[in-house]
C-alpha cells in the first residue's frame, strides 16, 4: 500500500509534458497542479503549499528551475520535497540543481516507475 496522498506541483513549460506527469500523478490517487512558468509555479506553490514539487530548469520568462527552488526553500524551507525533471544533466547542471536547494535531479523523460517509487 502506497503512501497517503500528497500535494504535488508539476513545473514544465511544455504543455504536453505538464498533462502527461498531471495524469500520471492524479492517477496515483495525489493532487497535482501544474505551472508553466518560473512566475506561475511561484504563486502556485505559495497557494497549494505541494509536498513535492517537480521542477523543469528550462523555463521561460526570466525566472529558471533553479531560481525557483532557491525561492522556493526561502519560503518554505526543507518543508517539501524538490525533485528536478530536466534535459539539462551534466555534473554542473546537477551540481548548481544542489546548490539550488533540488533534492532530485531526474533527466527528461522521467521514468514512471521512479515517479510512482518517489510519491509512494
Amino acid at each position: 500500500m502506497g503512501r497517503a496522498p500528497c500535494r504535488v506541483l508539476i513545473v514544465e513549460d511544455n504543455l504536453d509534458g505538464a498533462m502527461a506527469l498531471l495524469m500520471l500523478v492524479r492517477q496515483m490517487g495525489h493532487q497535482a497542479e501544474y505551472a508553466l512558468s518560473g512566475d506561475a509555479a511561484l504563486r502556485t506553490a505559495r497557494r497549494m503549499r505541494p509536498d513535492t514539487v517537480f521542477l523543469d530548469i528550462g523555463l521561460p520568462g526570466g525566472i529558471d528551475g533553479y531560481e525557483v527552488a532557491r525561492q522556493l526553500r526561502s519560503d518554505f524551507g526543507n518543508t517539501m520535497r524538490i525533485i528536478a525533471v530536466t534535459a539539462y544533466g551534466a555534473d554542473a547542471d546537477r551540481q548548481r540543481a544542489l546548490e539550488a536547494g533540488i533534492d532530485l535531479h531526474l533527466i527528461k523523460p522521467a521514468d514512471i516507475k521512479m515517479v510512482e517509487s518517489l510519491l509512494g
